[in-house]
């Protein structure tokens, strides 16, 4: 069995369990889907991709990886990575300062600068990106769902 076949397979388990205990979950009378919906929609696309996993995984013809001499790719750069925690942790301490709309109007922007190319060009695009991401997950939650989102002192 390769490596990906058993994350395939670990992946259907561990969705078959969490399947099972969300429809654990009591649902109140007057809501009509009730909590168990989502993440149960949730489950059924990570076990679909866990499949594709599998499918691809065994289709895949395998051959001896060649002996390299010398790396060709550059050294990781972990400076980036560090930089991608601590926006992520900022954007978790500015919520409550801040309010969900401009914290991850900031966070967008923010973790797409530290990790991404650095232009003008670029800048335009991740601002777009950050308040289309931000007004999508704030519509979807605040108006569809009936989410609250975090309040901050500011906004």
């Amino acid at each position: 069995m390769h490596r990906d076949t058993g994350i395939g397979i670990g992946l259907l388990a561990l969705c078959a369990l969490l399947y099972w205990q969300a429809g654990l979950v009591s649902a109140p009378p007057f809501v009509p889907i009730g909590p168990a919906f989502y993440p149960r929609v949730v489950l059924l696309l990570l076990a679909g991709l866990a499949l594709w996993l599998i499918v691809e995984d065994l289709l895949r013809q395998r051959s001896p990886a060649p002996v390299k001499a010398k790396p060709t790719q550059p050294a990781p750069n972990y400076r980036r990575v560090l930089l991608g925690f601590i926006v992520f942790f900022g954007y978790v301490a500015g919520l409550s300062f801040v309010g969900y709309p401009a914290a991850t109007f900031l966070f967008v922007l923010g973790l797409g600068w530290s990790i991404g190319p650095h232009s003008v060009r670029e800048l335009l695009k991740l601002t777009v990106i950050a308040v289309g991401t931000t007004l999508a997950t704030y519509l979807i939650f605040e108006k569809y769902l009936y989410v609250f989102l975090p309040r901050g002192l500011l906004f």
